[in-house]
């Protein structure tokens, strides 16, 4: 019996974290954190031009993990509360964190941008290559691309032992990577793609090899893909 309830509860958690196909697609501007989250960064420039969008399949959901629900810094509830997979999407770039980021206000923060796919399941949901370009590294939780442009991306969280990619395989746009889950090393997280973008950018007029903020890039990417623009 007890079983069954188990079941039961697991299937209504994914029914409920899924949305609609219909839901329009809606997102808050660049910069605007959670609430309580630290402060972002106002700029709509696209720093990864012509990326495709790094989850294969929609809906896609970018928002906070560590301070949504189910998270740690969170309202309470689960990670698969319907709330975490409904628009509209909020940028993550810059969330309190202690790591380097030298775009962030404070010169430290969370370094890419958080998405869940489109329901609650881990191991379901393709990420996909976002240019062409070559597989430079596989960590325990982390799969390094080199693109062509010279901007390198990193993919993290997904399921590790199941990736379609090895070290120095080229890749082609649109390629699977692997599928979105919650590896962390062995550290718990919520299922979702942590993507980071990392390229040569000018800051107070000095070159910089830096994380820069993904979300415009990934809002114009997801558009793109959703057929909006």
């Amino acid at each position: 019996m007890l079983r069954k309830a188990m079941i039961l509860a697991t299937v209504l958690a994914i029914v409920v974290g899924t949305v609609s196909h219909a839901d329009p697609f809606t997102h808050e501007k660049p910069g605007h954190l959670q609430s309580g989250s630290g402060s972002g960064v106002a700029d709509d420039k696209i720093y990864l031009p012509g990326i495709l969008f790094p989850i294969e399949k929609t809906p896609a959901f970018a928002n906070s993990q560590v301070y949504g629900h189910g998270g740690m810094n969170g309202p309470g509830g689960g990670q698969c509360d319907k709330a975490n997979y409904s628009y509209p999407w909020r940028d993550t770039f810059c969330e309190k964190r202690s790591r380097s980021t030298p775009m962030c206000p404070g010169g430290t923060g969370h370094q890419g941008q958080d998405i869940r796919p489109a329901s609650c399941q881990a191991a379901r949901y393709w990420t996909a290559a976002v240019e062409d370009g070559v597989i430079t590294n596989i960590g325990t939780y982390s799969v390094s691309l080199l693109g062509d442009s010279g901007t390198l991306y990193r993919y993290l969280h997904l399921q590790m032992n199941d990736l379609n990619v090895g070290e120095l395989q080229r890749v082609t746009k649109g390629e699977h990577i692997g599928k979105v889950s919650n590896n962390f090393g062995g550290t718990p997280t919520t299922i979702h793609l942590h993507f980071e973008g990392k390229r040569t950018v000018t800051i107070n007029g000095k070159s910089l090899n830096t994380f820069v903020p993904p979300y415009s890039s990934l809002v114009a990417a997801y558009e793109k893909m959703s057929g909006i623009q």
